[in-house]
């Protein structure tokens, strides 16, 4: 499962396998995004490359070596300029997006940074450009579930960030947003806290399955959990409140903060903790998240141990 991420950077401080330019028909060094990558990668190195493609049609792209980059390529995709929306241009633009992304697949790229293609200069409004560029990209993940691709937005501009992260939210491709701290209601851990360490190994997968996170979608969700650095924040969806906070290790010794506060959450024993966590977990990791299956099996077990306290 790929994701979708929003950053406030450069795209040429990018280190993803490849990045996209948002180029023009001649594939010639402009400005904006366009010159900042041809000065970053050399200038004479990537315009003799661009010059022997010739030229490149709207709606479609090129790749080119990234040169002095850190990705390894560089993809020239061409949007539209636009006029008023009737002259084909969502078309021309998702066409953008979406040869970009073949490329990336079509070269073994496990990631790709692109800037919100045709927004600048080529005056393309804002919130359309991002609502393109998501269908774009979520229809591209669904397609090759497969062979994910994680996909890095680049943007200079806190206003453009904020509208993307928006945008992304109401979008279909909502489920490969990365979580962060704001995209759901959370209150802190209180100061009645406990500790233990919990030891479990974690591979490559798992820890990118728990670094997407999970933003809650339907009522059976009970979890919104992100990732900053290697610490998880885990908060029950419904009131926000934080209940674990897992500080993963190398050493696969993971230190564990539980909630200790009885009107936030009832456990109290760190054993029943860390059973408790393991199977959460078990769910958490799975390549895609299955919340309504984790809300069964989680009922069930209530079911069965009301059950037996009856029966004691």
């Amino acid at each position: 499962m790929g994701t979708i991420e929003i950053r406030k950077t450069s795209i040429t401080a990018l280190d993803t396998d490849a990045v996209v330019n948002a180029a023009n028909n001649g594939l010639l060094a402009g400005g904006g995004v366009c010159g900042a990558i041809f000065k970053a990668a050399g200038y004479e190195q990537l315009q003799d490359a661009c010059r022997k493609l010739g030229r490149c049609d709207t709606g479609s792209a090129v790749i080119t070596p990234g040169f002095r980059l850190k990705p390894r390529y560089i993809i020239h995709a061409v949007g539209p300029r636009w006029r008023d929306g009737r002259h084909g241009e969502p078309e021309l633009l998702y066409g953008a997006y979406e040869k970009a992304l073949a490329l990336a697949a079509a070269n073994h790229c496990k990631s790709v940074g692109f800037p919100l293609i045709s927004a600048g200069i080529f005056g393309y409004p804002v919130q359309d450009a991002w609502a393109q560029a998501f269908r774009a990209c979520g229809d591209f993940l669904d397609r090759h579930r497969d062979t994910p691709l994680d996909i890095v937005f680049a943007v200079l501009s806190d206003e453009i960030l904020e509208a993307g992260r928006r945008a992304l939210l109401r979008s279909g491709a909502s489920r490969y947003k990365i979580a962060e701290r704001n995209d759901w209601k959370r209150l802190d851990m209180p100061e009645q806290q406990d500790s233990f360490l919990f030891r479990r190994p974690f591979t490559a997968e798992q820890m990118a399955a728990l670094r997407r996170g999970s933003i809650p979608q339907e009522m059976e969700d009970k979890w919104f959990w992100f990732m900053e650095g290697d610490t998880l924040f885990a908060h029950r969806s419904w009131t926000g409140y934080c209940i674990y906070r897992i500080d993963f290790r190398p050493d696969q010794n993971h230190l564990v903060t539980v909630n200790r506060n009885p009107e936030q959450y009832g456990c109290t024993s760190a054993a029943e903790d860390a059973q408790n966590l393991n199977k959460l977990l078990n769910w958490w990791t799975q390549d895609d998240y299955d919340y309504y299956h984790e809300w069964l099996s989680e009922t069930a077990d209530m079911l069965e141990k009301a059950e037996k306290g009856k029966n004691a």
